[in-house]
């Protein structure tokens, strides 16, 4: 869990509601969970000119996929170092392979543990840390 009282805010972006359901269930205490049904609304949102801390994006989703959206997030100025998780229910190598040299911080096949994924974001969110104080 993390120390501090302000809520860091997790963008989800997937298609299933059942993702939105899950995830809001077992990580909303933690985290302010805002939710996109695919990456051209999420797009869209952030350049809005909103902030947020984190991005779970299903690789397969209608108008802008998980692929594409790591690719412009990690183009863009202001999001090139968002951390994220890509959620698939491929269980192909490749497609892993792929999407962490895209800039997936994580990748997690479907079905998931929802407490998988907050250790995993827990564990990025660490990492951060350390690299910022040693910088």
């Amino acid at each position: 869990m993390m120390n501090n009282n302000i809520k860091k805010k997790l963008l989800v972006v997937d298609h299933a509601e059942t993702t939105h359901h899950v995830l809001e269930r077992f990580l909303g205490e933690e985290f302010d969970i805002i939710l996109k049904n695919d990456g051209l609304e999420a797009w869209s949102y952030l350049n809005s000119g909103q902030d947020i801390d984190f991005m779970i994006t299903e690789l397969n989703m209608p108008k802008m996929n998980g692929k594409e959206l790591i690719k412009a997030l990690r183009q863009s100025n202001l999001y090139a170092e968002l951390p994220i998780i890509l959620l698939s229910g491929s269980a192909e190598s490749h497609e892993r392979i792929e999407c962490m040299n895209l800039g997936a911080d994580n990748f997690i096949e479907k079905p998931f543990n929802p407490l998988e994924i907050q250790a995993r974001i827990n564990a990025i969110f660490r990492l951060n840390t350390r690299r910022y104080i040693n910088s």
